[in-house]
Formats: C-alpha cells, sequence, structure tokens
C-alpha cells in the first residue's frame, strides 16, 4: 500500500540579499510571493522516499549532498532516496558562492533554510496516511514559447522576436503540457501531488522582489481549490521562455500582474485535466540514479586573447558584430546588440580558462546525477541542467510509463544542455561560459542515461 505524507515550509529571508539570476546580481528589495518549500514523502512499507521542491534558482550539487544528509537523519530515509528539486525561478537569493563579501550571507540563508526543510520533513511524516493517484496531461498554450529566432542566415538570436528585419522563423515549439499528479486519502480528500510545467521562471526578472513567479501562483491556485500541498517541477525549458516572439510589446509578459495571471491560467487548465485523469493501478515505489562524468568544453588560445583585448583595450566604437563572430563564430547572442554586447562573455571566457587551469587536468569533467523516482506507475525523470525542450519532449515519449515527469534543475545545476543543431545555430545558451560549459553530446548522454534507468525500473516492477 502506497502512503504519503506532505509539508509546506515558507523560507523567505528579509530583503536584501543577492538575487540570481540577474546582471550585476542586485540586492532584493521587497516580496512579491513567498519563497517555500514542499515535500512529498512516500512509503510503500518496502522503501521511503522524499521529494524536496524549492523556490530557488538552483542549488549546487555540494549543497544537494549536505542537505540530503541532514535530512535522511531527520527523516529515516536513504540520502540517495530524496530528490531535490528547484523551481528556477530568477527572484531568489543567490545560492552559489558569490565572492567573499556575500560568502557569509550565501551560507546562512542555505543554513536557515536547510534548517526549516527538516522541520518540513518531520511534519511529512505526521502527515503520512494511504492515497490512491491520479495522473493527467493537458497542453495550455498560449503560455510557453520558444525563445529562439532562426534569422535569415540560419543563425540564432536568443529571445528574437518575428516582427524584425530578417527573421525566419522560430527554431523550435515550446512544450505547452501541463502535467499534474493528485494524491487522494481514503475519504477522497486531496492530500496533495506534483504538477509539471516546461517554462524558464522569468517573469519577475526585472523585479527586485523575491517571487517564486508563475510556479508559486499555480501550486498556491492548485493547493486553495484542491487543498493539500503541491510541489512543482520544471520541465526541460532551458530554450523556452513566457514572451510571445510575434508581440511587439514585449513588456506586458513580465512583472508579479503577469505571474498572477499565467500562474491561475495553468491552474485552470490543471483542474480541467483532473477530470479526464488516469488512476495509478500500482503501489510501489521505485528510484535509482547514475552518476555521469561528462565533460566540458574549453576555451581556445584565440578566445582567450580576443576576450583580454576587448576587456582592455578595445575601442569604445568597436563593430560588437563584427567581434562577436571572430570570438564565437556566430552573429548574434540575443537579438539585439547594443554596446559593450561581449563583456559579459568575453569574463565568462577568461573565468573559464582561469577555473580550467587551476583544475589541473587535460580531461575536465564535471560528475552529475541521473535520478528516476517511480510513485506507482508515474515516473519523475530528473536532471541537473536545463534541458532543451526537444530533449526533454523526446524522453518524455519514449518512456515506457504511462505518464512521466521531466525534472530539470534537479539534485544540482551543470548549466544549460541544448541539442546539437542549437550548438551549430549558436545564441545565447550554447555560448561558451559557466552556464554553458558542458560538450554538445552531453544531451544526448543524460537522456539516454535516463531512459535506461526508466526501463530498469518499469520491467523490474
Amino acid at each position: 500500500m502506497l502512503e504519503m505524507g506532505f509539508a509546506t515550509i515558507d523560507f523567505t529571508p528579509e530583503p536584501g540579499l543577492v538575487m540570481a539570476g540577474r546582471a550585476k546580481s542586485p540586492p532584493a528589495e521587497g516580496v512579491a510571493g513567498p519563497l517555500c518549500a514542499r515535500v512529498l514523502l512516500a512509503d510503500d512499507g518496502t522503501q521511503r522516499v522524499a521529494l524536496v521542491t524549492l523556490d530557488l534558482m538552483a542549488l549546487p550539487a555540494t549543497e544537494v549532498d549536505l542537505l540530503r544528509r541532514r535530512l535522511a537523519d531527520c527523516g529515516d530515509l536513504l540520502p540517495e532516496n530524496i530528490m531535490i528539486a528547484c523551481s528556477h525561478t530568477h527572484a531568489a537569493p543567490l545560492t552559489h558562492l558569490a565572492g567573499l563579501e556575500q560568502e557569509h550571507n550565501v551560507v546562512q540563508f542555505v543554513d536557515v533554510m536547510s534548517t526549516r526543510i527538516e522541520q518540513a520533513i518531520v511534519m511529512a511524516i505526521r502527515d503520512i496516511q494511504p492515497v490512491e493517484l491520479t495522473s493527467a496531461r493537458i497542453s495550455a498554450p498560449g503560455w510557453v514559447f520558444n525563445r529562439r529566432a532562426v534569422m535569415a542566415d540560419n543563425e540564432v538570436a536568443t529571445h528574437g522576436v518575428s516582427w524584425v528585419k530578417g527573421f525566419s522563423r522560430m527554431e523550435t515549439t515550446p512544450d505547452d503540457e501541463v502535467q499534474i499528479l493528485v494524491a487522494k486519502g481514503n475519504d477522497g480528500t486531496v492530500r496533495g501531488g506534483i504538477v509539471g510545467y516546461a517554462c524558464h521562471p522569468t517573469v519577475m526578472e526585472s523585479d527586485r522582489l523575491y517571487s517564486s513567479d508563475y510556479a508559486g501562483v499555480l501550486m498556491g491556485e492548485l493547493e486553495s481549490t484542491l487543498g493539500g500541498t503541491f510541489c512543482f517541477l520544471l520541465g526541460a525549458s532551458g530554450d523556452s521562455a513566457n514572451p510571445d516572439p510575434a508581440s511587439p510589446h514585449q513588456e506586458e509578459f513580465f512583472g508579479w500582474g503577469y505571474a498572477k495571471t499565467m500562474g491561475r491560467a495553468l491552474a485552470d487548465r490543471a483542474l480541467e485535466a483532473i477530470g479526464t485523469g488516469r488512476k495509478s493501478t500500482a503501489g510501489r515505489i521505485g528510484i535509482e540514479s547514475t552518476i555521469l562524468s561528462i565533460s566540458q568544453r574549453r576555451p581556445s588560445r584565440k578566445q582567450v586573447k580576443l576576450s583580454r583585448w576587448y576587456l582592455e583595450e578595445a575601442p569604445k566604437d568597436i563593430d560588437e558584430a563584427v567581434f562577436l563572430q571572430q570570438l564565437s563564430g556566430h552573429s548574434y547572442t540575443f537579438w539585439e546588440v547594443p554596446s559593450r554586447a561581449s563583456e559579459r562573455h568575453a569574463r565568462e571566457i577568461l573565468g573559464m580558462w582561469e577555473r580550467q587551469r587551476r583544475a589541473g587536468s587535460r580531461d575536465l569533467v564535471e560528475h552529475m546525477e541521473v535520478q528516476v523516482l517511480v510513485l506507482g506507475d508515474v515516473a519523475i525523470a530528473a536532471l541537473p541542467v536545463e534541458l532543451f525542450t526537444d530533449l526533454g519532449r523526446d524522453l518524455k515519449q519514449q518512456s515506457p510509463f504511462p505518464s512521466t515527469f521531466v525534472a530539470t534543475m534537479t539534485n544540482g545545476w551543470h548549466g544549460y544542455v541544448p541539442t546539437i543543431e542549437a550548438f551549430e545555430r549558436g545564441g545565447y545558451e550554447p555560448l561558451l561560459a559557466y552556464q554553458s560549459r558542458l560538450v554538445p553530446e552531453a544531451g544526448a548522454v543524460l537522456t539516454h542515461a535516463a531512459l535506461e534507468l526508466l526501463h530498469h525500473l518499469y520491467h523490474s516492477r
């Protein structure tokens, strides 16, 4: 018999901490919506697992390891039976060390948050009871869009719009599917569940306000309507975003007002889907992980030399488009090319070169975890990257389970993972930098590993 317990805690800090996902990392000046941790604890009498979802942009793998050990101690859990997923909101405190002047604040915030999540695990244990699961999915068009515009020269401009000269098409279509899993008690009461959607939570990225973005509104609407606690999983959204590239009024797609509108609309679609949902026919838990070693790309000597020249000697009237072509081999990063457009890229290249030089290894690899959690006949395939939509869509379609969530930003963060075709066309996401440092074949390696785990768990039930 499958049992589940749920809990929610608020870990919103006081304004003032440096915010993640922003140019120049400004401090927060207020709060639009709370930052929460939500816990789903499941037990089938044989093993116990926990899904912990956090309103954070990302949590480094080193911090995930520490948090797992803390939660295992207080929840009668194996550390490897805990899945920790971030919503990727760009309106939360930075959780990577940002330099000596911020190190104490970052560590203190993560430590306080971890203590509160321990409390949530204990609350979820007290809440545990038998459940029946229903899963559903439904299309929600009009709220997520591919953000990579293919221009006339077959090069991509990230966040390109369709009404500018030279626009050809969008690179691919977004995954607009809302997925939902609902757990009901024996009395029919909704205990909680999971909701998944694949759109970058960047609606609030221009406001200096803490917020869980549209994802927090979506969960809140489901909880107020159905009851219980709902955990959000971010799908494969590395190349998707909320602004419609066909609109000449891009500013309309940002801010707390739009986040509320978007979250409520997605909740309405999820609620509609439940009526035609599928009841789970199994009550067992399965969980497995594999650790992959994937190589980093390396800056060339030419890129290092050009980056230094740009930062130290480049004239103010430099032709930014020509320099970008020299530096990256592509025509665009974003579709707009302002003055000093390559400054961040040049600094990132030098930073990558310095980190790799200090590592002292010819074969620079990152070790990352792919994890699959099965609840009844519903699977969650978890990857610690910003996966492109086509890769996630293929993973869902090839899974042997009748319902599969793809959960990105899970158990760590190792940057963007574009498709091979995206590397050929350029744009922001494949651009060599700390946020995009893995080799082009990383997507195929990660999704293949996830599929192997899915098939193994499916056939071992």
